[in-house]
C-alpha cells in the first residue's frame, strides 16, 4: 500500500509540476518570436513515458514469474 501510496504521489507532484517550470515568456526575448512549442506537448511525453514504463514492468513480471517456476 505504501509503494502505490508513493507512485501516486510522484506522478501527481511531476504532472502538477510541469506547468510551474514551462515558461511561456521568457522577460529578456524579442515579444515578437514565438514561444516554445514543447510546452504544450509536455503532458504528450509524460503519457508516452508512462505507457514505456508500463510495458517493461510487464516484461519484467512475465520474466520474473517464469524464472520462478
Amino acid at each position: 500500500m505504501k509503494k502505490i501510496f508513493i507512485i501516486i504521489v510522484s506522478i501527481f507532484i511531476s504532472l502538477c509540476s510541469t506547468p510551474i517550470f514551462a515558461q511561456l515568456e521568457d522577460p529578456g526575448a524579442d515579444p515578437d518570436a514565438p514561444a516554445a512549442p514543447i510546452d504544450g506537448y509536455v503532458w504528450i511525453l509524460a503519457l508516452v513515458g508512462l505507457f514505456y514504463i508500463f510495458i517493461r514492468l510487464k516484461t519484467f513480471a512475465k520474466q520474473t514469474s517464469t524464472s520462478r517456476e
